[in-house]
C-alpha cells in the first residue's frame, strides 16, 4: 500500500468574499520580488496566510503553494511535497524525474535531492514563486540545514516566500545584510483604521460610527483574528466591544464561550469531533460524526466566518484556523468521557488509515498515547515507510515508543537501526545492535525459525557498520562468509532492491568499497569467486562485487583483468538498470584506456555513457573525466570547455560528489599555471575527504597537494604531502593512484633521495620498497626506458624538448624535414606517447 499525499497541501486556499482588499501589503510584496526570500512572520491571526493568497491573485505568473502540519517535519516528506507543488505548477513532470531520488534504498543524500531540485529550476526560464505556510511546524534541523542550501543557490528566476507564527532557524541576520529578503511582521500586518472600516462594511456593519472603529483598533491593536472575534461578537449580539481585548491571554477562552457557545449544539459537537483532523474533507467528517450533512455545515461555517478556511473548491476540502481548531481540541475533555475520547481518536486514526493516510493516523493515536494500535499499524506499514523515505517520522515514532518503555517487535527495533544507519547515526545504530545481540545472548532470539529473516537482515547490516566505522576488515568478511554458508532467508524486505551507490563516481568510495580499504587482490579474487557460486549470485550486490574488484585490480595495475570484472559488472549494471554501478564502471573502463594512452577509445566510452543518462551528477563525473582525458593529451582548451558544460560547482563549499570535478579541476589548474589556486582547493579535498576517512580520495587529494608544493618550489611541504600519500597508501598496495599522475615520478625519484639522506624515523612509516616498486611499475616514464631510443632519436628528442621545430631540427642535424617527422612518428611509438606536447613532457621528467 502506497502512502497518500494530499492534493489539498499544495492548493491555495480560496479567499473569502469579504476579504479586504490591503494594497499597502500589495507594495510590500511587490517589493520583495527584487529579493529571493520574503519571510511573513507574526503569531497566529494575524492573515498571513490570507494576505499572501491574495497575493498571488495579483501575481500573473507560475505560484506553488505548500501547507504544512507538524506530521510534515520529516525531511523526505518536506521536500517530496514541495517538489510535487512545484511540478503541479510547471506541469513539467519534475515530480517523476526527481522521483527515482526518493525510491531509491537506501534513500538518497538530502544534498543530492535539494541539488537536483535546484539544476531543474535552473533550466526554467519562467518567474516562479513558491510559497510556504505555516513553517514554524518544521523542528527538524536537517530540514532548516536544507533549506538555507536551498535559499542560498536559488536561480535568480525562483522566490521563496515563507510564512512562519515564529522565528525560523534560518540565518536571516547574514541574508540581511546580504539583501537576499524581505521581511513582514507584525507591524505591516496590523489592520490599520480604514481597513478596519473596510472590512466592517462588507460584513455589512455600517452602523459603526468612527469611535466605534478607533475603538476596536484600539482594543485588539489591528490583530486580524482580534478584529474578526468583535465583528462575529457584534453579529451574535453577545458581547460588547468593550468586554473584548484583543491582547488578552485567554483567546481560548472567548472563542469558546463567545463564539463555539452560541451555535447549536450538534454543530458545537462537529466541530469538537472533527477538530483533530488537519485536512477537513466532507465525506470524513460524516463517516466521523455520523451525519450526512457535513458539507453544508462546513460551507455554512465559512460563510459565516467562524475561523474555517475552504483549501479546494474542485474536490471541497477544508481547514479550521489553528487557534480555533487548538481551543476544539482542549474541549473535547469537556464534552465527552475519556473513554469516548479514546474512541473519537481510535475512529480517526482508522479513517485515515482505510484512505491510506496511515502517516496522519499514527501520528494521531501517538497524541493520545494509544501505543499498542499506534505500534499495529507501524508494522502493518513498515514496509512502505520505508519505500516511502519517511525515515526520520519512523526514528521519531519509536524514540517515543522506547522512552515509553513499550516493548516494539524485533523487526521494527531492527529496522530502526537500519533508520538510524540511513540518517547516518552510525554509533546510535551500532549501540542498538549491541542491545540486540545482548538480547540474543539472554534468549537467542535469532534461532527462532519466525525470526530467521529478520536476523540474517540485522547480521548483514552489522557487517555494514563495522565496515563504516573501523578498520575491522577481517570481521565483515567473516561475518559475510558466515551469512553466504547459511544462505538467504527470505522476508517481505526481498522485493526492495538495494542501492548500493547514488553518485559516488568510485565504487571505492562507498561503503560496499570499505572506502578505499581493499583487501590484498588474491584474497578479493578469492572470496569474489566464493560468492558467485552461492544463491546470492542473482542479487544486484553481486554486480557490485564485480566493480569492486575491477577497480581493486586496476589499482594494482591489472589491466586486462580489471576489464574482465568491469564487462561482469555492467552485465548486472543493465540487467538491474544501476546507474551507481553502471557509471563507476564505464569511467574505470575509460581511465583504463587513458592509462594505455588510447584517448580516443577513452572518449568514445565516455561519450556512450553520457547519452544514456539524464542525472546531472553523473553527467558531471562524465565530463570531469573527458577533461582530465584531454588534460592527458595536453589540449587545455578543450578540458577546459569538458569541465565547464555543466554549472560550475562553488569551489569555496564542497560539495555532494564534487571531489571528483574538483580533483581534474586542480589538475587543470597545474596545467595553466595557477598552483596557489590549485594548492587552496586540493587541501579543502583532502581535509573533507580526512574527516570522511575515504582513503582513496585522501591519497589522490594528497598527491595533488605535493605537486602543488612542488610547482611553487616548496619542497619540504612536498614530501611530506606524498610520504602522506604513500603512508595511506602502502597498506592497501595502491599503485595507479600514484602513477597515473604524470608529474608523479621525478618527485617520487627525489622523495627516495631526500629518503636515503635523512633518517629520522617519522619517515620510516613507508617502506621505501613500496615507492621503487610504483617507479618500476611506471612503464613510461622509467629512465631505463631511454635506452630504447637510438642516439639519433635522442639528439631529435632534446632537440624537441628544447623547443626547437621540425625545420629547426633538420637544420641541426642536417637532415630533411620529411626524415625528421619519421624519427619523430618512431619516437612516439616507442615511447608510447601520442602527441609532440607528451613527449616533450616526458623529455622533461628526464631532464633532457
Amino acid at each position: 500500500m502506497e502512502t497518500i499525499w494530499l492534493n489539498s497541501k499544495t492548493k491555495v486556499p480560496t479567499i473569502k468574499k469579504t476579504a479586504v482588499n490591503r494594497k499597502r501589503l500589495y507594495q510590500l510584496l511587490e517589493e520583495g520580488n527584487s529579493t529571493k526570500l520574503t519571510i511573513v512572520q507574526a503569531p497566529a491571526g494575524y492573515g498571513k496566510t490570507t494576505i499572501l493568497s491574495q497575493w498571488i491573485n495579483q501575481l500573473d505568473e507560475n505560484t506553488s503553494w505548500l501547507s504544512l502540519d507538524a506530521i510534515d517535519n520529516d525531511p523526505i516528506r518536506f521536500w517530496k511535497y514541495l517538489i510535487q507543488s512545484v511540478s503541479d505548477t510547471l506541469n513539467n513532470h519534475l515530480d517523476t524525474r526527481l522521483s527515482p531520488l526518493f525510491t531509491s534504498h537506501p534513500h538518497s543524500p538530502f544534498e543530492l535531492i535539494i541539488d537536483s531540485l535546484l539544476n531543474e529550476l535552473d533550466s526554467i526560464k519562467e518567474n516562479l514563486h513558491i510559497f510556504i505556510d505555516d513553517y514554524h511546524f518544521i523542528e527538524h534541523p536537517f530540514i532548516h540545514e536544507l533549506m538555507i542550501r536551498f535559499i542560498e543557490y536559488l536561480p535568480s528566476t525562483t522566490r521563496v516566500y515563507i510564512i512562519s507564527r515564529t522565528k525560523i532557524s534560518l540565518p536571516i541576520s547574514r541574508w540581511r545584510v546580504k539583501s537576499w529578503i524581505t521581511e513582514i511582521g507584525i507591524e505591516q500586518l496590523s489592520f490599520t483604521y480604514s481597513e478596519i472600516g473596510d472590512l466592517y462594511k462588507k460584513q455589512n456593519l455600517d452602523f459603526y460610527d468612527d469611535i466605534g472603529l478607533q475603538g476596536v483598533l484600539d482594543k485588539t491593536e489591528g490583530w486580524a483574528a482580534g478584529i474578526q472575534l468583535a465583528c462575529l461578537s457584534i453579529e451574535t449580539d453577545t458581547v460588547h466591544i468593550d468586554r473584548f481585548d484583543g491582547t488578552h491571554p485567554y483567546v481560548a477562552e472567548f472563542l469558546i464561550k463567545e463564539i463555539l457557545d452560541t451555535l447549536p449544539l450538534t454543530t458545537q459537537h462537529f466541530l469538537v469531533q472533527t477538530s483533530i483532523l488537519n485536512m477537513l474533507e466532507p465525506e470524513d467528517c460524516n463517516s466521523l460524526t455520523n451525519r450526512s450533512d457535513s458539507y453544508d455545515v462546513l460551507v455554512e461555517l465559512v460563510e459565516k466566518g467562524i475561523f474555517t478556511i475552504q483549501l479546494s473548491s474542485k474536490n471541497p476540502v477544508f481547514r479550521y484556523h489553528h487557534l480555533f481548531a487548538d481551543a476544539l481540541q482542549a474541549e473535547l475533555k469537556n464534552f465527552y468521557t475519556e473513554e469516548e475520547v479514546m474512541a473519537i481518536y481510535k475512529g480517526a486514526g482508522n479513517l485515515l488509515c482505510k484512505k491510506g493516510d496511515y502517516i496522519a493516523a499514527i501520528e494521531l493515536v501517538l497524541q493520545q498515547q494509544l501505543f499498542v494500535l499506534a505500534d499495529s499499524w507501524i508494522t502493518t506499514y513498515l514496509v512502505d515507510i520505508f519505500t516511502t523515505g519517511q525515515i526520520a517520522t519512523f526514528v521519531r515514532w519509536v524514540d517515543l515508543l522506547r522512552i515509553k518503555n513499550y516493548p516494539l517487535p524485533l523487526e521494527t527495533i531492527v529496522m530502526y537501526t537500519i533508520a538510524l544507519t540511513s540518517l547516518s547515526d552510525l554509533q546510535k545504530a551500532n549501540q542498538i545492535i549491541i542491545e540486540l545481540d545482548q538480547r540474543h545472548t539472554v534468549d537467542q532470539w535469532m534461532d527462532h525459525p519466525e525470526n530467521q529473516g529478520v536476523a540474517s537482515i540485522l547480521i548483514t547490516l552489522k557487517a555494514y557498520i563495522i565496515t563504516a566505522i573501523g578498520d575491522e576488515k577481517a570481521q565483515t568478511v567473516e561475518i559475510i562468509l558466515t551469512q553466504l554458508e547459511k544462505g538467504r532467508v527470505s522476508s517481505r524486505w526481498d522485493h526492495i532492491p538495494m542501492q548500493y551507490n547514488q553518485f559516488e563516481p568510485k565504487l571505492f568510495r562507498t561503503l560496499i568499497g570499505s572506502k578505499g580499504k581493499f583487501t590484498p587482490v588474491d584474497q578479493s579474487i578469492a572470496f569474489a569467486q566464493f560468492f558467485r557460486q552461492t544463491e546470492f549470485k542473482e542479487q544486484n550486490m553481486m554486480g557490485f562485487s564485480y566493480g569492486v574488484l575491477a577497480e581493486t585490480m586496476y589499482e594494482v595495475n591489472l589491466f586486462e583483468d580489471a576489464l574482465n570484472e568491469i564487462e561482469g559488472g555492467l552485465q548486472y549494471a543493465y540487467r538491474f538498470q544501476d546507474t551507481g554501478l553502471s557509471i563507476p564502471l564505464y569511467l574505470l573502463k575509460s581511465r583504463i584506456y587513458i592509462a594505455k594512452k588510447q584517448f580516443a577509445t577513452a572518449q568514445a566510452v565516455l561519450d556512450h555513457a553520457i547519452e544514456g543518462v539524464t542525472e546531472w551528477y553523473w553527467i558531471r563525473s562524465l565530463q570531469a573525466l573527458k577533461a582530465y582525458c584531454y588534460l592527458m593529451e595536453s589540449d587545455i582548451k578543450n578540458a577546459e570547455i569538458e569541465l565547464f558544460k555543466t554549472k560550475r560547482p562553488d569551489i569555496l563549499k564542497i560539495e555532494l560528489g564534487q571531489e571528483f570535478w574538483l580533483l581534474v579541476y586542480v589538475r587543470f589548474l597545474l596545467a595553466t599555471n595557477r598552483f596557489k589556486e590549485a594548492l587552496k582547493i586540493v587541501i579543502r579535498v583532502k581535509e573533507k575527504s580526512s574527516n570522511e576517512d575515504q582513503i582513496s580520495t585522501m591519497i589522490e587529494a594528497s598527491i595533488l597537494e605535493s605537486l602543488c608544493y612542488m610547482k611553487v618550489n616548496q619542497k619540504e611541504p612536498a614530501y611530506a604531502a606524498l610520504h602522506k600519500a604513500l603512508e595511506i597508501g602502502s597498506p592497501y598496495g595502491y599503485k595507479r593512484s600514484f602513477i597515473d599522475e604524470s608529474d608523479i615520478i621525478p618527485l617520487l625519484k627525489k622523495y627516495v633521495t631526500f629518503r636515503k639522506k635523512n633518517s629520522s624515523k617519522h619517515w620510516e612509516s613507508v617502506p621505501l620498497s613500496y615507492v621503487e616498486d610504483l617507479l618500476r611499475t611506471s612503464p613510461i616514464t622509467d629512465e631505463s626506458r631511454k635506452d630504447i631510443l637510438t642516439p639519433r632519436e635522442m639528439d631529435v628528442l632534446q632537440l624537441l624538448a628544447s623547443g626547437a621545430s621540425n625545420r629547426e631540427i633538420a637544420s641541426q642535424l642536417f637532415l630533411s624535414e620529411g626524415t625528421i617527422r619519421v624519427y619523430l612518428t618512431t619516437i612516439y611509438s616507442k615511447l608510447e606517447v601520442q602527441s609532440r606536447s607528451q613527449a616533450i613532457l616526458l623529455a622533461k621528467e628526464w631532464d633532457l
